[in-house]
């Protein structure tokens, strides 16, 4: 048996200028209906879906109900708008639209949802509408007094809309409509109410953008990982005719809250050279939710982090203070203690840890919990390296064949040997090979040093001395 959902959605916030109106949420709510069936349409005021072929996959009408109303819910409140969605169900598509119309006109009643079919009125059928009076003065006032009618009398009384929504709301004709489709991409324009001259008023109209956007992500299940706002410029100037700006992200999200504010951080240092009419929005780089959780472990999204995380914080910084100002270090494959690690844009350190090397990161966690002992025997190493370096070695004084830095200094351990033909460059040059044996010493304050024993000369001497330096501080 055939399944059809008739929803409107009402829009209820007490504002000035929502981000929405009523006929964008029509369409939002058809394009997060997507996300359930393919089969939907926007018919008069509502929206239509088919369900029947989806109804075992979420696990009846019942569950696949609740988890549209909830994606709804949060649809709506991610936005800051308090929205009425009306349902209703029927065999068939005029059947569930008549039934949608009834109960917006009598309230909340518990019957007015379960409506029979022969007692639905007649101004219900939006075919019937042309005909009301002539259908009033036979008597015709509810769906079974019209299907009574002679079918060869109605023909020629009547066009022939009225009959085919007779045998469509029976089931004797097949639904046809024009199926939404969501492009495979989101681009779209906006004209604003007036023109702007200071960036940061953009919001206003990228905001309404935003959340169209959001609603299309929901429809293809999908992530937003990299969007273009262009902004155009009034041609009576002799400017260039759009300004542009790329905002990504390291999460795919369907949460647009923390884009929004990556957008208004960098507008925030942007200068219009000329007032803009217009603004546009088009996803750069979407990613599958299917992807995404795999990256998670859970194809829930409740069962995916929460709020704004380092992740989300390291960007905002960035966006807001410029990526020179907030770094990221990054390991070297390198045994000399200097080439460790180097320090790179903090946002460019997120970027690289990109799906694949994450699912490599998956399985490879997957094998060493397999077989620990291989997994420790891997990393295993005799070295203790500090948390703090710095920036040029301290040359230290001895006493005897030991180091000195405020006062005596008792040895720990070492020494660790390393050694390179060609090591730092200083003022341009590059130094010969230098060999180095590290040392963990304790000072009188108690904290602990790394210092190391370089051997000076060259390595012909056969007679050759050593200094002492101070190279890092462990935590």
């Amino acid at each position: 048996m055939r399944c059809w959902i008739a929803l409107h959605t009402s829009i209820i916030t007490e504002a000035a200028q929502p981000v929405m109106d009523e006929t964008t949420a029509q369409k939002a709510v058809a394009s997060i209906a997507l996300g359930f069936t393919p089969r939907v349409a926007l018919v008069d005021e509502s929206v239509l879906m088919d369900v029947t072929g989806s109804l075992r996959l979420f696990g009846g009408l019942a569950c696949l109900m609740q988890l549209l109303e909830r994606q709804l819910k949060v649809f709506f409140e991610s936005n800051r708008l308090d929205a009425l969605t009306v349902r209703t169900q029927g065999a068939t598509s005029l059947i569930a639209l008549g039934r949608l119309r009834v109960l917006q006109e009598q309230g909340a009643r518990p019957d007015a949802a379960r409506k029979r079919v022969a007692d639905l009125p007649m101004h219900t059928l939006t075919a019937a509408r042309a005909h009301l009076g002539v259908l009033e003065r036979i008597g015709c006032r509810t769906w079974d007094d019209l299907l009574r009618l002679p079918r060869d009398g109605m023909a020629r009384r009547f066009d022939a809309a009225l009959l085919e929504a007779l045998d469509r709301a029976r089931g004797a004709v097949a639904d046809d409509y024009a199926w939404l489709v969501l492009p495979e991409h989101f681009e779209e324009k906006l004209e604003l109410d007036a023109l702007v001259e200071h960036a940061p008023a953009l919001m206003a109209g990228i905001e309404r953008l935003l959340v169209k956007l959001q609603a299309w992500l929901l429809g293809r299940q999908s992530g937003l990982c990299a969007l273009k706002v262009t902004w155009h410029l009034d041609k009576r100037r002799d400017v260039a005719p759009t300004g542009e700006l790329d905002i990504r992200t390291a999460n795919p999200a369907q949460d647009l809250r923390h884009m929004t504010r990556l957008v208004s951080e960098h507008l925030a240092q942007q200068t219009l050279p000329a007032p803009v009419h217009s603004v546009s929005l088009q996803s750069l780089i979407t990613e599958s939710l299917a992807d995404a959780a795999a990256a998670t472990g859970s194809l829930l999204m409740e069962a995916r982090k929460h709020g704004d995380g380092a992740l989300e914080l390291v960007e905002r910084l960035s966006a807001r203070l410029g990526d020179d100002n907030v770094l990221a270090w990054q390991a070297c494959a390198d045994h000399r203690p200097e080439e460790m690690q180097r320090w790179i844009h903090a946002r460019d350190a997120i970027r690289s840890m990109t799906l694949p090397a994450r699912l490599a990161g998956s399985r490879k966690r997957g094998r060493d919990e397999k077989n620990p002992e291989a997994s420790a025997a891997g990393t295993r190493t005799d070295a203790l390296y500090p948390a703090w370096l710095l920036r040029q070695p301290l040359r230290l004084k001895s006493a005897g064949e030991s180091p000195v830095y405020q006062g005596a200094l008792r040895q720990l351990a070492g020494p660790q040997r390393l050694e390179a033909p060609l090591w730092l460059r200083s003022g341009g040059e590059t130094r010969p090979r230098v060999l180095r044996d590290y040392f963990i010493y304790r000072s009188e304050q108690g904290s602990l040093l790394w210092i190391f024993r370089e051997r000076l000369g060259r390595p012909s001497d056969t007679l050759r001395q050593h200094a002492w330096y101070l190279h890092g501080f462990f935590a």
